[in-house]
């Protein structure tokens, strides 16, 4: 690995606009891989069923997270919607009439409203429940068939304790729980793929009126930073890594922070591809550029047959500087779907342990705190 150009494409590289990127604690025992991939509807980190949204409240998370719950309302994330949602002044208001926005569809119907808060179906309409939760990572877990009651379930028919749960029926939690939606945190592609489904932005009217495509974010720092919410195995202590995953997968932090920066780049890839897929707006095809050829270039570093292979790929799709692109449309969608399948490879032949070389690279980046949280509560959580 070429130290001096890891370096470098990782600071051009780390592209991403996040409000919420939650790499933290589920309350589920951990799968066997470090980095398990997503099967089912969990493969599709974007939140389309606004019917299965329970929100925080009503899920009653806090019967059993109260501390990660407690940590992520201190969030700039969390109070996202109120910042953005709830006063129509500003940029929001400028977006808003750019796109054509009524203020009181910003709380409702608005693309505003998925990414700046947590949007649920009340009598048939949508409307923004609180602002960025933990569905929004985890995906949506209401519903007859939702992962909201399984996930908590460890006895077919019984109340049992967790450490009491058979092996066989474990794993057929973790299946149904995948298949209904659940991001783990087990799954951390998937949970990147969540980050970056709302925080790179592809609507070229809303670039147009001056959003960002793409702004500075790393995915290690940030998720080991304000939204770090690790409280399962100690209610009083924040851990660095899933409590609950460190001690049944006797993982470490540190192989886990290896295993995030390198599926960082695998989520940035496949998602800025699938943008530039149908977009016409040159202005916005080139913002693009960066983040997507620099991602590929720190991959083909890491040099697995897994990351040279989404690199080299990624090289015939890279927008020009004057933001034309060089493959049509469906040919992007192709190959965004054979970097997910590299990505799926690689998290499961891999657990972080032979990329010591990125650990200096990683430290460079402290953990990431909003001036906001810093001002009200220094740098605990």
């Amino acid at each position: 690995m070429k130290r001096t150009s890891l370096r470098r494409a990782r600071t051009s590289a780390c592209v991403g606009i996040i409000l919420t990127c939650a790499i933290n604690e589920c309350p589920v025992p951990s799968a066997a891989s470090a980095a398990e991939p997503a099967t089912g509807a969990a493969a599709d980190a974007k939140i389309t069923d606004h019917a299965r949204v329970m929100g925080a409240a009503r899920g009653d998370c806090k019967k059993c997270h109260v501390s990660e719950v407690a940590a992520g309302m201190k969030t700039v994330h969390f109070l996202s919607a109120e910042q953005r949602l709830y006063k129509f002044d500003g940029n929001t208001k400028k977006y808003a009439d750019a796109l054509g926005i009524k203020q009181t569809e910003l709380l409702s119907t608005s693309v505003c409203s998925d990414c700046h808060g947590t949007v649920a179906l009340e009598a048939g309409q949508k409307k923004v429940i609180s602002g960025v939760s933990c569905e929004s990572c985890h995906g949506a877990a209401g519903g007859d068939d939702g992962w909201l009651n399984p996930h908590q379930s460890y006895h077919a028919s019984m109340k049992v304790p967790r450490d009491q749960e058979a092996a066989e029926h474990k794993a057929a939690r973790h299946a149904k729980c995948d298949t209904a939606g659940m991001i783990r945190s087990t799954n951390l592609y998937g949970l990147a793929k969540a980050c970056y489904g709302c925080h790179l932005i592809g609507d070229e009217k809303l670039v147009a009126a001056g959003h960002k495509a793409a702004s500075v974010f790393d995915f290690v720092s940030w998720s080991t930073g304000e939204v770090r919410h690790n409280f399962f195995m100690d209610k009083e202590v924040n851990a660095d890594a899933p409590s609950l995953w460190t001690e049944t997968e006797k993982g470490t932090v540190a192989n886990r922070r290896r295993m995030k920066f390198i599926v960082g780049m695998f989520a940035q890839v496949e998602t800025t591809l699938r943008l530039l897929a149908p977009a016409t707006d040159g202005a916005v095809i080139k913002q693009f550029r960066t983040p997507l050829r620099d991602a590929a270039e720190l991959l083909q570093e890491v040099e697995t047959p897994e990351t040279l292979a989404a690199g080299e790929l990624v090289e015939d799709f890279v927008p020009s500087r004057t933001g034309k692109k060089p493959e049509q449309g469906e040919e992007y969608l192709a190959a965004a779907d054979e970097i997910a399948e590299h990505a799926s490879a690689f998290v499961k032949s891999y657990d972080g342990s032979k990329f010591g070389d990125l650990d200096e690279i990683i430290e460079e980046t402290p953990a990431y705190y909003s001036q906001q949280y810093k001002q009200k509560y220094g740098e605990e959580n």
